[in-house]
């Protein structure tokens, strides 16, 4: 069975990565990372370079055309903070169970810029 996890990466520094994201991480076939921002670098505090690819946002072709060449394979794709709120992480799990078929979609929570300013002592209202 093909799986689809979104992950959260953090706001870019790695001591700010869930264990499961970690775990994940080191365990994926492949990372999906896009293109700009910070995710690469944490990304690869936990995985091996060759592991990672870089794609623009919302993909879903080369994600789509990465499950044709490794059917039952386990795709991650990072997000900066948390997947959860990102909307085209959703919209890059339907156009690629449209082209898959059959995709397993799980998502990772992440800690998001405003819980690491908190936690760094920053300033926070709400």
């Amino acid at each position: 069975m093909n799986v689809l996890v979104g992950v959260g990466v953090g706001p870019g520094d790695p001591g700010l990565v869930t264990v499961r994201a970690a775990d994940l991480l080191a365990a994926a076939d492949v990372v999906f990372v896009p293109e700009v921002g910070r995710a690469e670098q944490t990304v690869l505090f936990y995985t091996e370079a060759w592991r990672v690819e870089r794609v623009p946002v919302g993909a879903a072709a080369a994600v789509a055309a990465w499950f044709a060449a490794h059917p039952g394979g386990t795709a991650v794709v990072a997000s900066e903070g948390d997947p959860g709120g990102d909307f085209a992480f959703d919209a890059l799990a339907a156009a690629v169970r449209d082209t898959v078929g059959e995709l397993t979609v799980r998502l990772v929570p992440g800690i998001t810029e405003m819980q690491s300013l908190v936690a760094a002592g920053g300033p926070w209202t709400s």
